[in-house]
């Protein structure tokens, strides 16, 4: 999988500043199945005062540093939407049907464009689908849920 330069660098920039995060939805979904368009990269990240000022730096050294002000940035329930679709960058602080613990402890390091990211493991991503409710996500359940119960010597 390719990951656009910008994607790669705010990563990098996560990884290198400790930022506790998960990489969800479509990019995860294309993980393990058919790759499909997505308009943006999404991450669940936790929501704590050390991690924000980790994030804080991150934004600041991306370029987004003069749009913060001076609030919490990070507030349960709350997205930070960077930048524009297809190249958007989406920080979520909550999801359904999982907690961030609960999708931090199951992470798969995965290797992508030179970079390591803790993507959700499907199992998760499967329960998060399910628990959106949005119809946009019942086709990605069902892949998902095909992809998990099938036989281990199919591909």
């Amino acid at each position: 999988m390719q990951l656009p330069e910008d994607f790669k660098e705010f990563i990098e920039l996560m990884n290198s500043h400790g930022v506790r995060y998960v990489m969800i939805g479509g990019y995860a979904y294309n993980m393990y199945r058919n790759p499909r368009a997505t308009g943006d990269i999404d991450f669940f990240v936790a929501c704590e005062d050390e991690n924000e000022r980790r994030l804080r730096a991150v934004l600041e050294q991306f370029g987004f540093g003069k749009t913060l002000g001076e609030a919490n940035i990070l507030q349960l329930g709350k997205v930070i939407m960077l930048g524009r679709s297809p190249f958007r960058i989406d920080l979520l602080t909550q999801i359904s049907g999982v907690s961030f613990e609960e999708v931090e402890a199951t992470a798969i390091p995965t290797q992508v464009a030179d970079v390591t990211i803790p993507v959700i493991s499907a199992e998760l991503l499967l329960k998060n689908k399910i628990a959106t409710g949005r119809v946009k996500d019942r086709a990605d359940a069902e892949e998902l849920k095909a992809w998990l119960n099938r036989d281990e010597s199919d591909p």
